[in-house]
């Protein structure tokens, strides 16, 4: 989240402002909310398959309400589970992968891989070693 955040403070990296905010948890909510309608879907991962279930419809919900256009994240398997289903409404995919994955992707980006319309890295040796992955710098 805070790799968000801080691509949030540099208004040249979007050309539209953003028209909803997706978060896991209650915290950066507030911070978000001054900037746009807030949506909390909660955290999950795969030793949790309940919690995933409960993520999934409330993606659902938030996919069909907003038919986004874009998704832009720096990903998580909550945030994964939304953008498969926004992918199926027809939105684009811009996957940042997390700084804290040096030497391969995250779970969530590797998943999401095959349906990204822009796949980030933030380190440049990953950007080298798979195709259609691009590297433009680091957030933090």
């Amino acid at each position: 989240m805070n790799q968000m955040l801080k691509l949030l403070e540099y208004s040249q990296c979007w050309p539209a402002r953003p028209s909803f905010y997706i978060t896991t948890l209650d915290a950066p909510a507030g911070k978000l909310s001054q900037r746009g309608p807030v949506y909390v879907i909660g955290e999950c991962n795969r030793q949790h398959p309940i919690k995933a279930v409960k993520v999934f419809f409330k993606c659902l919900r938030i996919a069909l309400q907003e038919r986004p256009d874009v998704v832009v994240t720096t990903g998580s398997l909550p945030i994964a589970i939304f953008c498969i289903l926004a992918k199926m409404f027809g939105a684009k995919i811009v996957w940042i992968d997390s700084i804290a994955n040096i030497e391969q992707f995250s779970m969530s980006g590797r998943m999401i891989r095959p349906l990204a319309d822009l796949f980030l890295t933030q380190w440049p040796e990953l950007s080298r070693e798979y195709e259609n992955i691009e590297y433009v710098g680091a957030i933090l």
